[in-house]
Parts: C-alpha cells; sequence; structure tokens
C-alpha cells in the first residue's frame, strides 16, 4: 500500500473526499447491535473514504450498498491478499501463504476450481438431504435443555452445540475436538493479532486439517471430507495445502457465523415479543424473518477485502490500479438509502425477502450459506415451540456480552429461564 502522504496528495489531485479515520468495527456502547455511528456519516457525506487500518496503512472503505455490491461483483479487483496494494493489516491469516492459496482468497481460475471442490455439496437439493439430520440434533439439544433447571446459557448449549455437530458429522471428524478448532478459531478471527501471531495460528490450523485428512486416508467414510480427498486430493486436482485450507475454511465458515446468527435471532426476538407473535400466529414468514435478521446482524464484519487490479470507477469513485479497498457488508446492509429501518431497536419482519449482501456477493458468495439458512429454519421455530415462556435473564441490551475485535460478531453468552 501507499504510504498516507502519497494517497493523499493523490486524492487532492482528484478532488475527491479522504475523510480520513480509524477503521474500527466497535459499535457504540449504548448501542452494541448496530453499526458504528461514522459509518452512517460516511454513507452520506463521503461513501468511499479512506481509512486508515493501522501502522500507517491507509485503504479505501466503501459503505453504500450498490458500491460495495458493485465492488464485490467486479472481477478487475482482487481477493488474493498478494495482490499489490492489498490491505492486508488485520485480515485474518494475514497473508500467509496456505490462506493466499485458499479458497476465498484465490481469483479465477484456481478459485473456480477450489469451490468446484465443495460446491456441490452445498447446493439446496444437497442441503435438504441434510434436514433429517439437523432436525434431530436440534430436538436433541433441546431435549437436553429441558432437563436443567435453572437459567441456561443458550450460545454454548445451543447456538454454537448446533452447527458444531452439524458440521463436525458432515466432515466426519471428531466432535471432542470443538475446543480445539474453536480456540483456534477464535485466534485466526481475532483481527488485533501481529502477522507473526496469525502465521502461528495458520500452521496449527494446517496442521489440525492434516491431521484430519490423514484420519480419513487410513479410514475413509461416506463424508464430506473422504469424498473431497477420494474425489479431489487423491487425483492430484488440488495440493495437501489446498486440501488443508479446505479444510480450516469447513471448520470456520461450518460453525461460527451460524451460531453467531443463532443467539444473535433468540436475542433479537425475545426482546421483540410483538414480531415473535406475528412469527408463531402465521403473520409473518420464519424464512423471511431469517432474511431480515442476517441482514440486521450481518455478523462478517470485517470487509471483504479487495485490490483493484486495474483503474476501476465505481460510481463516482476512480479506484487507481494497486489500490486497496474495504467493501463493508455491514455499512452496506445499513443503508439509509435502501431500507427503511437500519437500527435494531426498530426490527421489524417485512412482508418480502430483503435484498442483503450479510453472504456477500458474486464469485466468492459464501458457498455454506444454504446450509446456514436451514440451520436458521430449523433451529429458530424449534426452540420457541419448545419454549413459548422462555425469557431473558438480563434483557439491558447495555449488558451484552458479545465478542470484540473479532471477523464475525457474536454473544458470549445468552442466559434465559426456560
Amino acid at each position: 500500500m501507499e504510504d498516507r502522504t502519497a494517497v493523499e496528495a493523490s486524492n487532492d489531485q482528484r478532488g475527491e473526499c479522504p475523510h480520513l479515520r480509524q477503521l474500527s468495527l466497535d459499535p457504540a456502547p449504548e448501542q452494541p447491535l448496530d453499526d458504528p455511528p461514522y459509518f452512517g456519516e460516511l454513507r452520506a457525506t463521503c461513501p468511499i473514504s479512506q481509512v486508515d487500518l493501522g501502522g500507517g496503512t491507509i485503504s479505501w472503505l466503501a459503505t453504500r450498498f450498490d458500491d460495495v455490491k458493485a465492488i464485490l461483483s467486479d472481477t478487475r479487483f482482487s481477493a488474493n491478499p498478494m495482490t499489490p496494494g492489498f490491505p492486508v493489516r488485520g485480515l485474518p491469516g494475514s497473508d500467509h501463504p496456505m490462506v493466499a492459496d485458499s479458497m476465498i482468497r484465490q481469483d479465477p481460475p484456481l478459485h473456480t476450481t477450489l469451490r468446484r471442490c465443495v460446491v456441490k455439496y452445498f447446493t439446496p437439493r444437497a442441503v435438504e438431504g441434510y434436514r433429517d439430520q439437523v432436525e434431530a440434533i436440534v430436538d436433541d439439544h433441546l431435549n437436553a435443555l429441558a432437563e436443567q433447571s435453572g437459567p441456561v446459557d443458550l450460545v454454548s448449549q445451543f447456538a454454537l452445540a448446533i452447527p458444531t455437530t452439524v458440521i463436525t458429522r458432515m466432515l466426519g471428524i471428531p466432535i471432542e475436538d470443538a475446543p480445539r478448532f474453536f480456540e483456534l478459531t477464535e485466534r485466526q478471527t481475532t483481527l488485533s493479532l501481529s502477522k507473526e501471531e496469525m502465521y502461528r495460528n495458520v500452521e496449527e490450523f494446517r496442521a489440525l486439517g492434516l491431521e484430519y485428512a490423514a484420519l480419513k486416508e487410513a479410514n475413509p467414510s461416506d463424508d464430506l471430507l473422504s469424498n473431497i480427498i477420494r474425489e479431489q486430493y487423491e487425483v492430484g486436482g488440488i495440493t495437501r495445502d489446498q486440501l488443508a485450507a479446505l479444510i480450516t475454511i469447513l471448520i470456520i465458515g461450518g460453525h461460527d457465523t451460524t451460531a453467531g446468527m443463532i443467539g444473535l435471532s433468540i436475542f433479537t426476538l425475545l426482546k421483540r415479543p410483538d414480531q415473535l407473535a406475528l412469527l408463531l400466529s402465521g403473520e409473518r414468514r420464519w424464512d423471511i424473518a431469517i432474511e431480515e435478521l442476517l441482514r440486521v446482524h450481518s455478523v462478517a464484519r470485517m470487509g471483504p477485502r479487495r485490490a483493484a487490479t486495474e483503474d476501476v470507477t465505481i460510481g463516482e469513485h476512480t479506484f487507481r490500479q494497486g489500490e486497496g479497498v474495504v467493501a463493508s457488508i455491514w455499512s452496506a446492509n445499513h443503508d439509509e438509502s435502501k431500507y427503511a429501518r437500519t437500527t435494531w431497536e426498530d426490527f421489524e419482519i417485512p412482508t418480502e425477502k430483503p435484498q442483503h449482501l450479510a453472504f456477500s456477493f458474486g464469485q466468492h458468495q459464501c458457498v455454506g450459506q444454504n446450509l446456514a439458512r436451514m440451520e436458521l429454519m430449523v433451529a429458530l421455530p424449534r426452540i420457541f415451540a419448545r419454549f413459548p415462556d422462555m425469557q431473558l435473564t438480563d434483557p439491558e441490551v447495555s449488558h451484552l456480552s458479545y465478542r470484540d475485535d473479532r471477523a464475525f460478531f457474536s454473544l458470549k453468552e445468552l442466559a434465559v429461564t426456560l
């Protein structure tokens, strides 16, 4: 990246608004579930602005829906952290070679090859084949909750437990290892780690992935990981590091973001009993409610990040070749020009599914989005049907315990009485 002086001088010559500030994903303490107030200021006054990522690293920040969508759909913006100008600082995994060579960080044609390894297992039809298992998993955990007395923590005992159980069964890996990959995920998605710390964590995750690969090579079964090894790795379609990277992505993506959405969705509906009543009476549809919850909470809050591989004009702004941009999905999903309701406390279930970018857009749109939606569609109606008198033990929003400095937002705990 260019240093601050060079960028500002170039910007002055182009007659654009730099509106330089420090990039922060911290919500206002009194409004922990809303996007930072400065996002709204930028959307109104300087929708493509400069931000300081720390250490003197400057990037552009796109905050409006149409601009973010255009950037994510334009193949002239690279997702590869090795691209000149890419805003690497604070990126989970940094520019570690294994991360840079992974599906989520590559451009076509390698991205297409790597995505093809897994996409067929997450089509709507394929995901429907998992529904009976997901329903049984949810019911088992609801039964376990019913046996407890006193307050329970729905984050650890339900929101996190459901997608963790689902993804470990799909991959065919031991659920007993969950604490191990929880810790690795926590570190991998912490934004303030140094490059050295990021590299060490990537290496640990790589070792875990290769451990699972060796397990499946020795004892293949009818599971997702065994199939990928047989169909892709053993025929030379992907390297061993690419296999390890795929396993890491599937583990992180398979449990962390969905867990965050389950917890946040339960909290939101408990705080908006009028909206919950509409769902329980059938006046509003669960699938539409889930799309609005995905939009409002936008748990993937750190990006995505891209670098221009040639001069690209988006709206009234021209990105020069070699300039980086943070395309804020979080901000885009609260764009006042797109949505009548942009704050969490105004949550209402619409009558039609909202457009949103919660799963990103373009060629890097989340491969697991159909699975995440299905898990939400099973877990949320079932928990409210099973425990119609469920209440928060502490309903004050200002008392929420949530994970900060993270690529993916979620509650740390959610205590309720059933």
